[in-house]
């Protein structure tokens, strides 16, 4: 059985639930469940953060545990099947928060099984590389790091799941919900985006950061602000405020590092780049709309809409439309170094994908701030249209690399 560097199944699994993420939204604006949270609007959460960005994270990171801290997997083949059945867990946690909220524990446990399993061989693989030379062991500590918050996240996860379903659990389970959402989308999904794309961002723009010091800054006020925030959301206000401020100049940090970046970008693969500098005006978006929850606004849906589609969500579009083909010319074509992104894409395609993208979240976005169903329901077919398009082009990109293929064999 081949082994590609990245698990194809994963990936596609993940850009399913990016579809499904905005048929979903279509679904929520109609059912005008768009004033406050809601059993659909979670589902909604979990199939972006999990479905999405989770499952293709896992499946990213199978290639960069080993290729960035120069060590060889230890328990790869588990490493493997836990993200199989991390997805299948997926499936079964929003299927069940959508339809019977009650049975969502099933999925929730297995969940946790599938990343136990995952972060024991990660730690096995990375171990050695903490008694290794400098830069080796800051690589391994920042790589575990984003698995224990992905730990603590799930662990919160299944303990209100288990609330959910009738279970008796601690009176302060029902105080988790803010502090799950925190670590998830600030101490896993946004802290590894800030680690791995220091390195992903290379191949997208042809050039890396001009200023170490800013990765090191962004690690350690993204590691001290997120439990601060964790913490103060739950019940402390004031430590919110401390933690949200410290993660806001993390963020400020990051952006104005990758922006130097994509100013001097040599690539001419310019779509990724745009997708790249949506992410970061998303991310400067999420961050007003925080503070503004932070302060009493009724902003907290527009909030997470904006930090799991823009700022997370438009970062794995920049990289689907670079690395995702390069994996794809990997399948097809045997190589994955010679073949630019570029030639097997359509760039009417990429660009339509791209713009449409970004006017589905703005009118969903406006949706939500003013508790408007129509406009999320436009977001939502509008998204949808853009992830059709996004999946056509992709489907282009394998037909083109087959047809490269044929044609090098007959010669």
């Amino acid at each position: 059985m081949i082994r590609h560097w990245i698990p194809p199944g994963a990936l596609v699994f993940s850009q399913l639930a990016h579809g499904a993420a905005w048929l979903l939204l279509w679904r929520i604006g109609a059912a005008d469940a768009v004033h406050v949270p809601s059993f659909l609007g979670i589902a909604w959460i979990h199939v972006v953060a999990l479905g999405w960005a989770t499952t293709a994270a896992l499946a990213v990171l199978v290639h960069v545990i080993p290729s960035f801290s120069d060590m060889q997997w230890r328990g790869e083949r588990v490493a493997r099947a836990a993200v199989a059945l991390f997805a299948g867990g997926t499936l079964l946690f929003v299927v069940s928060l959508a339809l019977r909220p009650t049975l969502a524990i099933g999925g929730a446990a297995i969940m946790l099984v599938a990343l136990c399993a995952y972060t024991a061989a990660s730690y096995a693989t990375l171990r050695p590389a903490l008694r290794g030379e400098r830069v080796q062991r800051a690589v391994a500590r920042a790589l575990l790091v984003t698995l224990v918050f992905l730990l603590l996240t799930a662990s919160a996860g299944v303990a209100l799941a288990l609330m959910l379903s009738g279970f008796a659990t601690p009176a302060w389970v029902a105080s988790l919900p803010a502090a799950h959402a925190t670590l998830g989308l600030f101490g896993w999904l946004s802290l590894l985006i800030f680690g791995v794309s220091a390195r992903t961002v290379r191949p997208i723009t042809g050039n890396r950061s001009r200023f170490p010091a800013a990765h090191i800054i962004v690690g350690s006020l993204t590691l001290i602000g997120v439990p601060l925030l964790a913490i103060g959301v739950s019940g402390l206000p004031l430590l919110a405020r401390v933690g949200g401020t410290l993660f806001a100049l993390a963020a400020l940090a990051y952006a104005l590092d990758v922006l130097d970046v994509l100013r001097r970008a040599m690539v001419t693969h310019r779509v990724p780049q745009c997708f790249v500098l949506a992410s970061i005006v998303w991310l400067l978006a999420a961050l007003a709309l925080g503070a503004g929850t932070l302060l009493g606004e009724p902003w907290q849906l527009a909030f997470v809409f904006v930090v799991l589609i823009g700022w997370i969500g438009q970062m794995l579009d920049a990289h689907i439309h670079h690395i995702g083909v390069r994996l794809i010319a990997t399948i097809y074509r045997g190589d994955d170094d010679e073949t630019r992104p570029q030639d097997l894409l359509d760039a009417r395609l990429s660009w339509a994908a791209f713009f449409t993208f970004q006017i589905a979240i703005v009118l969903a976005t406006i949706g939500l701030l003013r508790g408007d169903a129509a406009f999320v329901i436009t977001g939502g077919i509008i998204g949808t249209i853009g992830w059709i398009v996004t999946m056509g082009n992709l489907l282009t990109a394998r037909d083109r690399a087959i047809r490269a293929t044929s044609l090098s064999l007959l010669q």
